[in-house]
C-alpha cells in the first residue's frame, strides 16, 4: 500500500526548502534586473550579449559553489562562443585590410576605393579593436573563472551594481565591436555597390541588401517575444 505525503503530513518543525530569492524587507537579489522596464530590457540585452544568458543568476552559483556542472558547462560554451567571434573578428579584419590596401581590378564595375573608404577604415579599427579585445577577455575568463580570485571578483560586483554593469559592458564590448565593424564592411560594399556604373551590379546589391533587410525583420520579430513578455510582465507588477 502506498501512502500518499500531503502537506498536513510534514513535520510543523522541518526547515523551509531553500529559497535563492530573500523575501524578508522587500529585499531583491543582487543579480535582478531593474524595475524599470526600458533597463530591465537594456540588463538582459547586456547579459545576453556578454553571458549568453538573459541574467548573471548563475553567478550567484558560482559564489555559493552550486551547480558546478552547469556553470562549467557554460564557461566551456562562452569560451567557445569567444573563440569563434575571434575567428570572424580576423577575417572581417583581413577582409577590410584587403579592401583597404588594394585597388579596384575595374574602377566603373565595383569603385569601393572611392567613397566607401572611411567606412572600410572603421571597420578595420572596430575588427583590430574586436579581436584585442576578444582576446583578453577569453584569456581572463578562462584562467581566472572558478577559483578564488573570480569569486571576490563576483562579490564586488555583489556589493556594486555600477561595477557589475562595468563588467558586463567588458565581457560585451568585443560582441559590439565586432558588430559595428561588420555593419561598416557591409555599409561600404552596399555604397560602391549603388555608385558602380554597371546596372547589373546595383541590381544584385540592392537584392542583398533587401534580402539581409527581411533577414533582420524575421529575427526581430522571432527574438523580441521575450523581451515584449519582460516589458508587459514589469507594467503588470507594477500597476
Amino acid at each position: 500500500m502506498s501512502i500518499t505525503r500531503t502537506d498536513a503530513t510534514v513535520s510543523p518543525n522541518a526547515p523551509p526548502p531553500p529559497s535563492r530569492r530573500p523575501v524578508s524587507h522587500g529585499t531583491r537579489p543582487w543579480y535582478d534586473p531593474p524595475q524599470n522596464p526600458v533597463w530591465c530590457l537594456c540588463f538582459k540585452a547586456l547579459c545576453m550579449i556578454a553571458v549568453s544568458k538573459p541574467s548573471v543568476e548563475h553567478w550567484d552559483d558560482l559564489i555559493r559553489d552550486q551547480k558546478k556542472e552547469e556553470w562549467v558547462e557554460h564557461k566551456k560554451m562562452v569560451i567557445d562562443r569567444l573563440g569563434n567571434m575571434n575567428v570572424t573578428a580576423g577575417l572581417v579584419l583581413t577582409t577590410s585590410a584587403v579592401f583597404i590596401s588594394t585597388q579596384p581590378p575595374f574602377q566603373p564595375l565595383m569603385p569601393y576605393a572611392s567613397g566607401s573608404y572611411i567606412l572600410q577604415v572603421s571597420s578595420f579599427v572596430a575588427a583590430l579593436i574586436s579581436l584585442m579585445t576578444g582576446t583578453s577577455v577569453l584569456i581572463i575568463y578562462d584562467t581566472c573563472y572558478g577559483n578564488s580570485d573570480m569569486k571576490r571578483i563576483l562579490n564586488s560586483l555583489k556589493r556594486s551594481r555600477l561595477r557589475l554593469v562595468c563588467c558586463l559592458i567588458l565581457m560585451a564590448y568585443p560582441s559590439l565591436a565586432l558588430a559595428v565593424s561588420t555593419l561598416a564592411l557591409l555599409t561600404a560594399v552596399f555604397i560602391a555597390g549603388f555608385t558602380s556604373d554597371k546596372l547589373f551590379v546595383k541590381i544584385l546589391t540592392a537584392v542583398t541588401y533587401l534580402t539581409l533587410a527581411l533577414l533582420g525583420v524575421l529575427a526581430v520579430y522571432v527574438f523580441s517575444a521575450p523581451w515584449i513578455e519582460c516589458v508587459l510582465l514589469h507594467i503588470a507588477y507594477q500597476t
